[in-house]
């Protein structure tokens, strides 16, 4: 996929995040990894832009050392991106601020193994990273300490995080997240759901890998 095509494909997600009210207005992030002639880095949507709003020269490049062309601004929360590219084996990025990853953030350590679609994150639980100033480097280590075995996190009073080997592998893993999020949630309005057993959800982790490959 050559550099106009990813940008369309930000564009597209991001735009999801409004006609699907997944990630309000402004909020939540998306990028893809990608190579310009010799340097390495990846594609993100800008900062403080209207997801709804966006266009091609809006979407940034940032290198793997954290370099921008002048006159461009990324999304702040670029550095958790870059992180995410040098130690997660992933081809794309989603942050949204979708409403039940923010609610379950705000109330919940660890959302645990009440459903074994869990599983779908290549873990036996969703993750909530600790709270840290947005943009931050401490945000992004917190992040990265709870992504070293999973494909997707929550973040503690802020919203969620999910990677891919796609664009649209991360968004439909975002989604996942998302319904996951609002069943324990209503859960627990009633009472705290019964647990999957450590023995069964490594039974689901073993065959759910091959879920979405037929």
């Amino acid at each position: 996929m050559n550099e106009l095509d990813k940008k369309r494909q930000i564009i597209k997600y991001s735009q999801l995040f409004s006609t699907n009210s997944f990630s309000p207005i402004r909020s939540g992030n998306i990028s893809i990894k990608h190579k310009r002639k010799d340097v390495e880095g990846f594609l993100i949507s800008p900062s403080g832009k209207k997801n709804i709003e966006l266009n091609a020269t809006d979407i940034v490049f940032v290198s793997m050392s954290g370099e921008v062309k002048k006159n461009k601004t990324p999304s702040s929360e670029w550095r958790f991106h870059l992180d995410l590219y040098k130690s997660v084996k992933c081809n794309a990025i989603v942050h949204a601020h979708s409403k039940f990853s923010v609610i379950c953030s705000c109330l919940f350590k660890e959302i645990p193994s009440f459903h074994y679609m869990i599983a779908l994150i290549e873990s036996k639980s969703i993750k909530v990273a600790k709270y840290a100033l947005y943009g931050s480097k401490k945000l992004s280590k917190n992040i990265l300490e709870v992504m070293k075995n999973s494909k997707g996190c929550l973040i503690s009073n802020h919203g969620q995080v999910t990677v891919g080997d796609s664009i649209g592998e991360a968004y439909e893993l975002a989604e996942e997240v998302e319904l996951l999020c609002e069943y324990y949630y209503h859960c627990k309005l009633y009472k705290d759901p019964k647990i999957i057993s450590t023995k069964e959800m490594n039974k689901v982790l073993e065959k759910i890998l091959n879920y979405k490959k037929k």
